[in-house]
């Protein structure tokens, strides 16, 4: 009689039982502990969806014209599902190139990331009231961030070519723009010590009671390198009503002296609303030559 004998288990019963096993115990990890094993394209990650994390801004959604000291409305809406999701939102002046004009002023959150109102908590509330003060004249666009904890981010802005959104704010003021022109030092100016001269202008103070001046003295063309040496520091351009004067008797506005050398001498009018002024007399101030 010619023995039968039975071909072996491809795959024996027991490494069976044990894979089984050890599949089993890794699903208790969730996809994680799947991927390890097979790989992670069999269970790739979930990722957040338009359903899961959105943000639009509602208001502005035309041009909207406001003005310095009013409050205004900013709205937006957004899909939010996970805790600890965050809104963040600021306003960019612009030029009429849409091109970003000076930093971004935050207003809801610190512009960092994490920062922001709570985007579930704040349930319907989805507003900022902007008490428009210190503000600069000019276009403001909104821009609305929704962030979720894993980084995940998305963002809106009220005016976007690409999505064909128009909305800005155009902040206005009734303040006129200051003006300021200096009538002396006409030319170079020497003095020297235990002499005075005189640094006189022309100005639109009775126009503007919130602009003022800051005068000073600087050896070079940079206004913000921290040479520059205050005679008058945020003084009522309305002083004198149109023209002004100050009596440089080489002292600082601390009373401290000016060294020798030559100066520009330089006015600042800041009204905090119209954009800064800025001159420069056409001549110097040469101490002690």
């Amino acid at each position: 009689m010619t023995p039968t004998h039975k071909p072996a288990a491809l795959f024996p019963r027991r490494i069976v039982s044990r894979s089984f096993l050890l599949i089993l115990g890794l699903s208790g990890l969730g996809c994680t502990g799947l991927n390890w094993f097979f790989g992670p394209e069999l269970f790739p990650q979930e990722k957040l969806t338009e359903l899961d994390l959105g943000i639009s801004v509602v208001n502005p959604a035309t041009p909207t014209q406001t003005t310095v000291g009013v409050q205004t409305i900013v709205q937006w809406a957004d899909i939010a599902t996970i805790p600890g999701t965050v809104v963040r939102v600021s306003a960019q002046r612009e030029n009429n190139l849409a091109e970003p004009v000076g930093d971004p002023i935050q207003l809801v959150g610190n512009g960092t990331p994490g920062s922001g109102r709570d985007a579930i908590g704040d349930g319907e509330n989805d507003k900022f009231v902007w008490d428009i003060v210190g503000v600069r004249v000019g276009d403001y666009v909104i821009t609305a961030t929704i962030e979720a904890p894993d980084g995940t981010t998305k963002t809106a802005l009220s005016r976007d070519p690409e999505r064909g959104t128009t909305g800005i704010f155009t902040i206005t003021t009734a303040l006129p723009v200051p003006t300021f022109a200096f009538t002396a030092l006409a030319a170079d100016t020497t003095v020297t010590t235990g002499n005075t001269t005189n640094i006189t202008w022309n100005d639109n103070g009775n126009a503007n009671a919130d602009a003022l001046l800051t005068l000073g003295l600087d050896p070079d063309d940079d206004r913000d390198n921290g040479n520059e040496i205050i005679l008058v520091r945020e003084q009522l351009l309305s002083e004198g009503g149109n023209t002004g004067l100050f009596t440089f008797a080489f002292l600082d506005e601390n009373g401290n002296g000016v060294p020798d050398g030559t100066y520009d001498v330089f006015a600042i009018v800041d009204d905090n609303a119209n954009d800064i002024v800025n001159a420069t007399a056409a001549g110097q101030l040469l101490l002690n030559p």
